[in-house]
Parts: C-alpha cells; structure tokens; sequence
C-alpha cells in the first residue's frame, strides 16, 4: 500500500536522524536473514488497513500471543508506550482489540527468541477520518518516532542524548555458564581428593552452583 510504504520510509528516515539503527523489510521478510538471523531492539509491524464497519475510525497496538514469545514482558511494555503516546497524538481513536490477526501474525514465528514484537494498526485507510490523517505522513511518522523514542529512553530532539538500546546480555550469561562449570570442577575434585569437611564442600558448591543457575534464568528473563 502506498501510504504504508510512504510511512515506512519517512519513519525510518526519522529513526535514523536520531541514532537508531533501522532496517526496512516487507511482507517477505521471512525468506530475509538479516532479519530472521538478528537479535533487534524491537520488530515493528505497520498495517494501516483495518476497518470495523460504522466505527468512526479507529487503530490500536497490540503484541504476539505471549506463550510464543519470549520476549514478551519488552513486547508489551513497547507496545504500551505506543498506544499511549501515538494515538492521542495523532487523534486517531484507540480501540483496546486483540485478534489472532495480530497475537499470531505470521512473521513472529521467524524472528529470533530476543527481539520484542509489535504490530500497529495506525488507523483505517477506508474511513474518511482517519484516511486523511494517515495521508498526513509527517504527523503519522512523527508520533511513531516520539513513542520508539520514549519507549527506548531517547531524547526525541535531534542531537539530544544517544540512542540507548537495551544491550546484549549474552556475554553475562556465558560468565555465569563458565563459573557453574568450574564450581562442578571443583566439586569432582574435592569429592576425589579429600574425605574430611567434604559435606560442607558438596554443600558450599552446591548453593553456589544453584545461584548462578538462578541467575542465569532471571537473565535471559529479562532479554
């Protein structure tokens, strides 16, 4: 759709001028490896094509289907900020709606485990209100930038602070994987070579092994 395409671009234009790194996709996205392969700060699905029949306009934001993502605690906070700071600027009516048009829409399934999802309806093309606003590109881009922008806790003024991306956790993660490594390590060996004190050892590498266990699963939680 052109008004679509003409958003797209204008937003990603305005991303960009502010630090984002943005990368434009279409419908076929799935066959795209640089897209399917990459851990990104968040997936942004732009539809402006709904239209529920005598309701004066209307739009909304809503995430994939929790149970298939696993970043669905960023999905939503995301896509809260987005309902909140797009449609009142905007002035396109928010209707709170959730359908398996958006919890499971098809491209979900082929992106990677860490990157958050959203999907916006921005308004009905067909409806006479909402397509004149859709046609303002600048006003549509402009508020989809300001709500990105507070949603990743960047200035929305162009030379304001820099972009500050959630960042990758991996490296963490492998530490922590490392030192439970090295805990069993330690534990064969206390077990072979020393019989006095030995439960306290087993105990001692046991609680530590435990924590960084538990450490590991609130990490990759909050990815």
């Amino acid at each position: 759709m052109v008004t679509n395409k003409r958003i797209t671009d204008r937003l990603a234009e305005m991303l960009r001028q502010r630090g984002f790194s943005v990368t434009q996709t279409d419908y076929f996205a799935y066959n795209d490896k640089t897209i399917t392969k990459v851990d990104f700060a968040l997936f942004l699905a732009l539809h402006c094509d709904m239209d529920y029949p005598n309701d004066g306009g209307s739009g909304f934001a809503d995430y994939a289907e929790p149970a298939t993502d696993f970043a669905t605690k960023e999905s939503q906070r995301i896509c809260k900020v987005i309902n909140d700071v797009y449609f009142p600027e905007t002035k396109i009516k928010y209707v709170s709606h959730s359908n398996p048009n958006t919890r499971y829409y098809y491209m979900w399934k082929y992106l990677t485990a860490k990157t958050p999802c959203v999907l916006i309806e921005m308004g009905q093309s067909i409806d006479p209100h909402d397509s004149v606003l859709l046609g303002n590109t600048k006003l549509i881009a402009s508020a989809l930038t300001r709500a990105i922008c507070k949603a990743f806790n960047v200035s929305y003024e162009i030379g304001g602070p820099p972009v500050t991306n959630p960042t990758d956790q991996n490296e963490e993660i492998e530490a922590l994987k490392k030192e439970i490594l090295t805990l069993k390590d330690t534990l064969k060996t206390e077990r072979i070579g020393f019989m006095t004190g030995l439960a306290k050892k087993d105990t001692d590498c046991l609680k530590k092994i435990t924590s960084y266990k538990e450490k590991i699963i609130n990490f990759v939680g909050k990815l």
